[in-house]
């Protein structure tokens, strides 16, 4: 029988540092001379989390316009096949987007013959994470279905806000261990080589349930998998919970002051903001917006040629001509 190779899981909502933690766990992967495949996940169509990885001569796929657990199910099971057959990794790393269903993620992997699921981690900013009252449906399933959770900018926090996000975990999840990643880094032994039996048991518990396709032929996985996501409990759920995005190409080059005087203007339905953008103060910097914090990170300019901001929020595509049209602004105001 032909081994299964390790496919281990990252997920949470938008904003919470996946990518940084996957970067520091691929550079101990590397130095222990494993080779690694990172398969990004993006509901919108300009990936600015790939930078990261530049320069680790790493094997990356992005999945780009879509949920991984929904409307991308084809291109991933293809990916992962493609993969396989080209690359023969060692370990594949799944960064699924803020939106996606981690449930549903679980199940495909568990029907790919030649994969098998090494834990499914959630990744939960501690400095913006506030309960599960307003928060979608997906959002509540990132902490119930997983294997671990990992509290990530535990350096801006203090003990009393890290225990006060335990005890809002523990409204949906009681069995996950929870671990911190300070400054994102988390080491190969927490993450990998996790058991997956709680999660079974609460995937089974909520319907989800698993066919045998080892011995199917590949039109007939394909279909299984098309299946699997179509019917499961949360199937179109970008749409029911009105996660939406879009992006701005900037054509000219604001102050750093400007760029964080809209980013603190913007309106709060837009909850993560994210891109690289050439600066007419500070050359190309890292701009994020999470929840109503901002921040500006200068970047290496070499990795760059067009500035792109991508905007991610809920219902927001209706104002995204405003939104761009008060960037544009920025280029005549005084500030």
């Amino acid at each position: 029988m032909e081994t299964q190779i390790p496919a281990t899981v990252f997920t949470g909502f938008l904003g919470s540092g996946k990518t940084t933690v996957i970067s520091h766990l691929v550079d101990q992967l590397q130095n222990a001379d494993k080779q690694v495949v990172y398969i990004k996940n993006e509901i919108g169509s300009e990936n600015v989390d790939a930078k990261i990885m530049e320069g680790k001569h790493i094997r990356t796929r992005e999945l780009l316009n879509g949920c991984i657990c929904c409307t991308l199910v084809g291109p991933f099971v293809n990916a992962i096949s493609e993969i396989i057959e080209k690359l023969k990794p060692h370990r594949i790393i799944i960064e699924a987007s803020g939106a996606a269903d981690p449930a549903a993620i679980a199940i495909m992997i568990d029907g790919h013959p030649q994969l098998f699921r090494d834990g499914v981690i959630t990744i939960v900013d501690v400095g913006n994470f506030e309960g599960y009252a307003d928060v979608s449906q997906t959002a509540r399933n990132q902490t119930k279905f997983t294997d671990l959770i990992v509290f990530n900018k535990i350096e801006a926090v203090n003990i009393e806000r890290k225990r006060a996000v335990v005890d809002m975990v523990r409204e949906l999840n009681q069995h996950s261990p929870i671990v911190e990643a300070p400054n994102g880094e988390l080491a190969i032994d927490v993450a990998f080589g996790i058991s997956s039996l709680e999660l079974d048991t609460a995937l089974k518990a909520a319907g989800f349930s698993e066919t045998n396709s080892t011995h199917s032929s590949e039109q007939e996985q394909d279909q299984q998998q098309d299946n699997k996501a179509a019917n499961h409990p949360h199937h179109d759920h970008l749409s029911q919970d009105g996660l939406e995005s879009f992006y701005i190409k900037p054509s000219f080059t604001p102050t750093t002051d400007q760029l964080q005087h809209w980013l603190e203007a913007l309106p709060s339905n837009i909850y993560r903001v994210k891109g690289y953008i050439q600066t007419a103060d500070a050359g190309w910097v890292l701009l994020n917006r999470v929840g109503m914090r901002s921040t500006l990170s200068t970047t290496d300019a070499s990795n760059h040629t067009d500035s792109v901001i991508v905007c991610i929020g809920f219902h927001i595509k209706s104002s995204r001509e405003s939104i761009a049209d008060s960037f544009m602004q920025l280029e005549f105001s005084g500030e």
